[in-house]
């Protein structure tokens, strides 16, 4: 999952505040990713505000009280709670590929005022924040804690994390978004018995006070107020939500949620990832089916007998909303693909050969404004590429784009530089599960010439000549000889209108490409406006690739939901 850097307009932002109904444990941290990748893949900058673990605070004060009464000690103690899953978020997001910065209360100045464990935020240094944020990466900070007049660590009290969350977002002119377990606020509970109540698509002020003491802490939506600035309230997954700020209320239909059913082609590396992220929220998801070659090696290892098939035909017969193919290569699974497009399936896709190799078969389901095919990890895995492509496109004509997009390719070269030998350089990058039994595609530089034809095709352009060229023999003396003239050798996949290619390049030191490091990817766009657009992100692996799966299929869910939205607003 990768993050976005622009070289002229800012960028907008976001300030999502994760709190405990949503971050149990440790085993939510995937679906917090999630959601933030949704945001950076739309282009946003994003700060992520979190709240410690469902009652790590509530534990952290009863051992501060058994063990004596003194506040500055016990504040010290309690944030403890914050800077835990805070740096866990910021583990969680640099595996799925979104590169992240955490930065800490006392390291941007957080000032507070008022008692040690009941403190206000006054001031802020924006700095790093903004320094981060223009790298292209997603910014996690711990909420309810800041740093006193005296230099010691002070709380903001009940309801802490979501003041932290609105005071960043007025300071960086961002919109603030509190992530909770609902997904906005409602006429009465969802929970209780009964019929279905309406959510709010906007709601005043008084009305959020009166109706969502138990989502929203009273106090952060009196300082909201007193500050006029407006919040969203929403939850991981969901497309509808409620927007707290102005002077009129507005209820939607009251709509039963749907789980969306899943087949998947494949429980190979990035299948079986996916596999696991869905059974992580059966509210949203059921998988119905799963085609692999051997349905008994996998029943052996705990996959219910019932969803397993060695066909297309016997998943599509359990009518899936979705089918999600992770087999690779061309065949069988372009045939696949559009067998399940062909009977009204939508797809999601992460297999960049079939999508080359067939591309005009399969472009008309890959555009308008709701695709039946999404194929966002196909190239760059988490890195949102050809989302960020397509933004540029939407608003200039776009003439260039040159990126490092192979991260099997980047991670050998790397070892190569510090001095390891190619076939060993090869067998790490197995062994760390970036490069295939056989790497043959990679080396080559034919995935990196795929993922260029994709890039170049979703502008409905077509290259002149295109030339590939990969690593080789002759590889480490032509890295040797680059870094003895202090540059940097990448695998640079370019297109521009005089043609395309991938090759080897002695980039100079200060080349944005020439830091991409490991399996990470970079890509940088050029726009006839003389807009410079950049992205990059972990490439390689099952987190970043399952990651971008997932979000295709929160793309899918999204469209259904507003879909039965406007049916039920015609009824």
């Amino acid at each position: 999952m990768g993050q976005v850097a622009g070289s002229q307009r800012r960028a907008p932002r976001a300030v999502l505040k994760f709190g405990s109904s949503v971050l149990r444990s440790p085993a939510d941290l995937p679906w917090a990713v999630q959601e933030i990748y949704a945001h950076v893949r739309r282009g946003e900058r994003v700060v992520a505000v979190v709240s410690a673990f469902a009652g790590r605070t509530d534990a952290l004060y009863a051992a501060a009280r058994e063990h004596g009464d003194c506040e500055r000690a016990t504040a010290a103690l309690v944030a403890g709670g914050e800077l835990e899953s805070t740096a866990l978020l910021t583990l969680a997001l640099e595996r799925a590929g979104v590169p992240a910065r955490l930065l800490e209360a006392r390291a941007v100045s957080l000032a507070t005022r008022g008692p040690v464990l009941d403190a206000e935020p006054a001031g802020v240094d924006v700095a790093p924040f903004e320094a981060a944020l223009r790298a292209g990466r997603v910014v996690v900070f711990p909420g309810f804690c800041g740093v006193g007049e005296d230099g010691a660590t002070t709380l903001l009290g009940r309801g802490g994390s979501d003041l932290t969350a609105l005071f960043l977002a007025e300071h960086l002119d961002a919109r603030c978004v509190l992530v909770k377990d609902v997904d906005g606020l409602y006429e009465r509970d969802p929970a209780l018995p009964g019929p279905r109540p309406r959510r709010y698509a906007r709601a005043t002020w008084e009305e959020a006070l009166r109706v969502g003491g138990k989502v929203v802490q009273p106090k952060t939506l009196h300082t909201a107020r007193l500050a006029g600035r407006a919040l969203e309230i929403r939850a991981i997954g969901a497309s509808g939500y409620t927007r707290v700020g102005g002077e009129l209320s507005c209820l939607e239909p009251a709509a039963a949620p749907r789980r969306l059913r899943v087949a998947l082609l494949g429980l190979g590396t990035v299948g079986g990832g996916v596999y696991e992220r869905l059974l992580g929220r059966p509210d949203l998801f059921e998988v119905v089916g799963a085609v692999v070659r051997d349905p008994a090696r996998h029943a052996a290892r705990g996959m219910p007998a019932a969803l397993l098939a060695t066909g297309v035909w016997s998943a599509l017969a359990r009518e899936p909303d979705v089918v999600v193919e992770a087999l690779g290569g061309v065949d069988p699974a372009a045939e696949w693909l559009q067998a399940a497009l062909l009977a009204g399936c939508r797809v999601v896709t992460a297999n960049k050969a079939a999508l080359a190799a067939h591309y005009d078969t399969f472009a008309p389901f890959l555009q308008g404004a709701a695709p039946r095919l999404r194929a966002s990890a196909a190239v760059g895995g988490a890195v949102p590429m050809l989302e960020t492509l397509a933004r540029l496109a939407g608003e200039t004509r776009v003439v260039g784009l040159r990126g490092v997009v192979n991260g099997t390719c980047n991670y050998v070269l790397d070892r190569l530089a510090a001095g390891v030998a190619l076939d060993a350089a090869v067998r790490e990058a197995q062994s760390a599960g970036y490069a295939e039994p056989d790497p043959g595609f990679d080396l080559s530089g034919r995935d990196a010439a795929h993922k260029l034809s994709l890039l170049v095709r979703a502008l409905d352009r077509t290259a002149a000549s295109f030339a590939v060229a990969g690593i080789d023999a002759d590889t480490p003396a032509r890295e040797a000889a680059a870094r003895a003239a202090g540059r940097r050798l990448k695998l640079v996949a370019t297109w521009d209108e005089r043609g395309a290619r991938v090759a080897l390049e002695a980039l100079a030191a200060d080349d944005w490409l020439a830091g991409a490091t490991a399996e990470e990817n970079r890509l940088e766009l050029q726009g006839a406006d003389g807009r410079v657009e950049r992205v990059h992100g972990r490439g390689a692996g099952r987190a970043p690739t399952a990651t971008a799966v997932i979000a295709d299929l929160l793309d899918f869910a999204a469209d259904g939901e507003r879909a039965a939205a406007a049916a039920s607003a015609a009824a």
